[in-house]
């Protein structure tokens, strides 16, 4: 019975690792073309992506499940999505701190008031503990009820301070972007959006359609109606925007 287990447990790692996978690679490719080159810089860009959308599929799985029927097959793979996430972030910090100074000085990370650095720290130790507990000896230890009460509340934390973290790291080069007076000459074709702005995006919705679910479920409904509507629309636009911004 216990090997049957940790085999079923084996084939659920191996699936979320290949959809991971595919992830990384279509995020590669976009990338390598809106670049021209690809180095660690732009891996370690392509991964922390890869891991916020992870991490927002997770969030996406519980709410999707109590309004649609569709999701319910991949709820099972929440927990093993949500570590590969959390590999996924921890390469992301290793990365930045230590092997992109030309990037990421560790000076501009304790030099006055770093929202962006204070965030992403945050969010790391938050989850860090929650793949600390994702195990049966810390469920036995804290007790059922308390222990998916933290692990429920500790993703959603954890989600909310990476957000922040995007924002307060990002936010001014992007609104640069759609202003189209920023573009970088290190890019090949910079008219073409960053892959982050666009994951930024769906994270948007990600909360967007957690706090209408938390208000009400129906709203939960009409929120998952409107970002399917919605977010193509964004995309779409975002893709087109420097032609229409230069029309205008």
């Amino acid at each position: 019975m216990r090997i049957k287990i940790i085999n079923l447990t084996f084939i659920q790692y191996l699936k979320v690792l290949i959809f991971s996978l595919f992830l990384i690679l279509i995020n590669s490719f976009y990338n390598f073309y809106r670049y021209g080159y690809f180095n660690l810089y732009i891996l370690n860009k392509v991964l922390s992506s890869v891991a916020f959308v992870l991490l927002g599929i997770v969030l996406l799985l519980g709410p999707a499940s109590r309004i649609f029927s569709f999701p319910d097959p991949y709820l099972k793979y929440r927990k093993e999505t949500g570590i590969v996430s959390f590999f996924l972030i921890f390469f992301h910090i290793i990365v930045s701190l230590f092997f992109l100074p030309e990037k990421f000085p560790l000076s501009s990370f304790f030099n006055g008031l770093n929202l962006a650095f204070i965030f992403g720290l945050l969010a790391s130790f938050v989850l860090t503990f929650i793949f600390f507990i994702s195990n049966e000896k810390a469920m036995n230890y804290f007790g059922r009820q308390k222990w998916w009460k933290m692990q429920y509340r500790g993703v959603r934390i954890a989600f909310f301070l990476v957000f922040l973290h995007v924002v307060f790291r990002k936010s001014s080069e992007w609104l640069s972007w759609y202003r189209l007076d920023n573009f970088d000459n290190n890019v090949m074709r910079p008219f073409l959006p960053d892959f982050g702005l666009l994951v930024w995006w769906f994270m948007v919705f990600v909360i967007f359609i957690r706090i209408a679910e938390y208000i009400r479920p129906n709203l939960g409904r009409i929120a998952f109606y409107i970002t399917s509507l919605v977010l193509p629309i964004i995309y779409i636009a975002t893709f087109f925007w420097p032609v229409l911004k230069i029309k205008s």
